[in-house]
């Protein structure tokens, strides 16, 4: 498995490898997700206190700190990840476009790891790095104790402008929760456009028509070798190797090499446009350079563009993509890239 499936976007499957040496070993703590969530008892617990401590230079999280804001929070533990259930949710608060006041936080419980708090920190540094909104790690289980959800599921809560709750609710989300969701944070679809005229060999807007197309471009030589988490890859510990992942080239062979074996031609037509050597990619197009196409999209040096099958710019990323994103492009083109997978 490539470091581009160990390294999720959103809370992603490298959480599970962080506390999984141990995790694996207890038994499931998933419990049952009942009709109704218990109600949450407001004599033992005030939820406008609860605060998870600082950590990895993040102030300590305090719902009072959030006043005037719409904030949804996201909490996940080894169990729900495993299951998959979280991504079609994470996926959709990874893509949408929220107005100014509306803001999220990821909540990794991890009751009873406390002890290995700091041994995990560097982990977690790489993780906070490649996400979205701000991780929080409760070893305290406090935010699922507070808020009454079942443990082993992912859990969502919505905070109004005054931290009362407006949505409470734990498991896998529907198309109807979703519309719920997206409607009470208020938030939209990223804006498409119609792609700009390009070609590159035998691909250009006409060939991409009714499949979807992604179009990789690098800035620098890349060859097997380089690659972190491949076989015959990059050797390095696990410092040199996420400094590896982030050079920009590199990072986006490493998508093109974990897309590949699941591409399927009849309806994805993927370019690489840069010098390679070693990766063996069966389902792309390989060209050494494409100076027009590289213009006509906006990419002078490392990016990538993707399009939709009606053949608009659904995403346009110049550099290195945080894994976040792998999201968006794991739904267009049908081939899971690593987030929420399981371990």
């Amino acid at each position: 498995m490539s470091l581009f499936k160990r390294i999720a976007l959103g809370f992603t499957v490298l959480l599970l490898v962080l506390i999984a040496v141990v995790a694996w070993k207890l038994r499931s703590r998933a419990e049952t997700i009942p009709d109704q969530l218990a109600a949450i008892d407001t004599t033992t617990a005030d939820p406008a206190s609860l605060v998870i401590p600082e950590q990895g230079g993040l102030p300590a999280f305090k719902l009072a700190d959030y006043k005037g804001k719409i904030l949804y929070t996201v909490v996940e533990d080894y169990e729900s990840v495993k299951s998959r259930e979280s991504m079609s949710m994470q996926r959709a608060l990874n893509r949408w476009v929220f107005p100014a006041n509306v803001v999220g936080v990821q909540i990794g419980d991890a009751d009873g790891f406390g002890m290995l708090a700091g041994t995990l920190e560097p982990f977690i540094k790489l993780m906070r790095g490649e996400m979205r909104v701000p991780l929080y790690m409760d070893f305290q289980g406090a935010f699922i104790k507070t808020f009454k959800l079942p443990r082993g599921h992912v859990g969502l809560v919505v905070f109004g402008p005054d931290s009362q709750i407006l949505l409470r609710r734990s498991g896998a989300a529907t198309p109807e929760s979703l519309k719920e969701l997206q409607t009470l944070l208020q938030a939209s679809e990223p804006p498409v456009a119609p792609a700009p005229a390009f070609k590159i060999d035998a691909v250009d807007n006409a060939a991409c028509k009714g499949k979807a197309c992604l179009l990789v471009f690098l800035d620098a030589p890349v060859k097997r070798s380089d690659v972190p988490g491949v076989k015959n890859g990059f050797d390095g510990d696990r410092d040199a190797a996420a400094a590896q992942a982030q050079i920009p080239s590199v990072r986006l062979a490493g998508l093109a090499m974990t897309a590949d074996e699941k591409l399927d031609k009849s309806k994805t037509l993927a370019v690489i446009v840069g010098q390679t050597e070693g990766l063996d990619l069966k389902n792309w197009t390989a060209v050494a350079d494409a100076p027009d196409a590289r213009k006509a999209l906006g990419i002078d040096k490392a990016g990538l563009a993707l399009l939709d099958p009606e053949g608009n710019l659904v995403m346009l990323e110049r550099g290195s993509p945080p894994y976040y994103k792998f999201g968006r492009i794991s739904d267009t083109i049908a081939v899971d890239l690593g987030d929420h997978t399981e371990p």
